[in-house]
């Protein structure tokens, strides 16, 4: 729901309440309720980028008074709230109690000419590759620096309830689809210390490319192209090529171990974005993390998964959780998993669109797999 359909919905709550009340009646408190706001522009470093930031705080988060902050980065041609209602976010933020900052990222049909892509995107995606670009250190993506930036910002109340709830120290998650995604896995690698762990969608591996003129071919993403076509960088990757592609995410002195712990999940039928970046995103995290690649510790399914869904978790010998886990769908394509069909554990909607949403019910919750890959109980 659009922030003012929200605001007009809860005035008209509140008139009809008050006009049922009987005379010299004392009303009762009422319960605490989500509350949706846009992030000042001047409360965060945009670093020249073009995004911009809604903040959701669930009433379970008012409720706990400090509570888990999830980034969510929707896909191109999407926008962040219906990504985050849509997409069985929402759902999972209510239910879990937590605090979600929503980056949102600017159309602008003439953001890469000349190879320029600080200023949005054509297609409304994360310029998760602007790198050769970028005049941060290190050749971050400014957008990655940008959100960072956000999330300093929440951490230091800015953008929040002055007597509400604010950040849980060491739970900050990051989660995306697709570009979203790719976005994710860069903030991962460039800023490890920030983050407990992420839930990459349909995404591709960090520094997969330098720039975002070359991402669609070096990362194996389509752009007009058959779907037998998209393919990544040919050959692939290994996971020493990866450990080094990421040695500038080493672990900070007094970070935990394991920490961030990273959720891969992939459509077996994505035409979009090679499914081998799935096995891409596996060697580098266990990479990472110092894990072989090719003996994971678990194999196989969850009893309460679909048939389609078949996983593999990573993590060392003595470790009370996976560190690195993938999950492949088979038969899925290029979409965020959402499962409608329980009532009392709702997980996202179904859209009616004349474009492409993106989201599809397959029968699996994606966020609801990431929540609990997080260990995101109220």
């Amino acid at each position: 729901m659009a922030l003012g359909a929200w605001l007009r919905a809860s005035l008209a709550a509140a008139i009809i309440g008050l006009s049922t009340l009987v005379p010299g009646q004392v009303p009762a408190m009422p319960a605490a309720q989500a509350q949706w706001s846009e992030l000042p522009g001047d409360a965060f470093n945009a670093q020249g980028s073009a995004l911009k930031a809604t903040v959701y705080v669930s009433a379970g988060a008012q409720a706990r008074g400090k509570a888990p902050l999830l980034v969510l980065l929707h896909g191109c041609e999407q926008d962040a709230a219906s990504f985050f209602t849509d997409s069985g976010w929402q759902d999972v933020a209510d239910r879990h109690g937590l605090i979600v900052l929503l980056p949102e990222q600017q159309h602008n049909l003439f953001a890469m000419v000349g190879g320029a892509s600080r200023y949005g995107n054509p297609l409304g995606c994360f310029n998760f590759a602007d790198r050769l670009t970028s005049p941060l250190k290190g050749g971050v993506p400014r957008e990655a620096g940008a959100i960072v930036s956000m999330i300093d910002a929440l951490r230091a109340g800015k953008g929040l309830d002055p007597a509400g709830s604010r950040i849980e120290d060491g739970h900050i998650y990051v989660s995306g689809l697709s570009a979203g995604a790719g976005m994710a896995a860069t903030l991962l690698a460039d800023y490890p210390q920030v983050f407990a762990g992420g839930a990459l969608f349909a995404g591709v591996p960090a520094l997969c490319a330098q720039s975002m003129t070359s991402a669609a071919s070096l990362c194996g993403i389509s752009v007009m192209r058959a779907c037998g076509e998209v393919k990544a960088r040919t050959g692939g990757y290994d996971s020493r090529e990866w450990a080094k592609a990421v040695q500038r995410a080493s672990h900070p002195k007094g970070s935990p171990k394991g920490s961030p712990r990273v959720l891969i999940v992939q459509g077996t039928a994505d035409c979009t974005v090679d499914p081998a970046n799935a096995l891409y995103l596996t060697n580098q995290w266990t990479a990472f993390h110092g894990l072989p690649a090719d003996r994971p510790t678990v194999i196989g399914q969850e009893p309460s998964w679909p048939d389609r869904a078949v996983r593999k978790g990573y993590a060392p010998a003595g470790a009370n959780d996976l560190w690195v886990e993938s999950v492949l769908l088979a038969g899925v394509g290029h979409v965020m998993p959402i499962a409608t069909g329980d009532p009392n554990r709702p997980c996202g909607r179904v859209r009616a669109s004349e474009k492409k949403t993106y989201i599809e019910d397959v029968g699996f919750c994606g966020a609801a797999l990431a929540a609990d890959f997080f260990h995101l109980t109220p």
